[in-house]
């Protein structure tokens, strides 16, 4: 996910069963006494929820974050993995 401009600190990632929501702030600071004629990025508050078309393993989600760069490590549930048959 690419978030130029977050803290990691402003950063909260929760998952569950097979959804994951990401959810932070990024704040733009200006020096006192400037006038803005354009700003062309955006900041506030962003929630979003993502579905992903398996069951996950909450626990073992891994998350890094380095240069405005969030890679998140999503293993699979063991229950959800195919499973080989034995034919006797």
């Amino acid at each position: 996910v690419e978030m130029p401009g977050v803290n990691k600190d402003n950063l909260n990632i929760q998952a569950k069963e097979n959804t994951i929501r990401i959810a932070g702030q990024k704040s733009v600071d200006y020096p006192e006494n400037v006038s803005l004629h354009r700003r062309e990025r955006l900041s506030g508050n962003f929630d979003r929820t993502l579905v992903v078309p398996m069951q996950i393993d909450p626990d073992r989600i891994r998350a890094e974050y380095n240069d405005g760069l969030l890679a998140l490590y999503i293993p699979r549930a063991e229950k959800d993995k195919p499973r080989t048959i034995e034919i006797r």
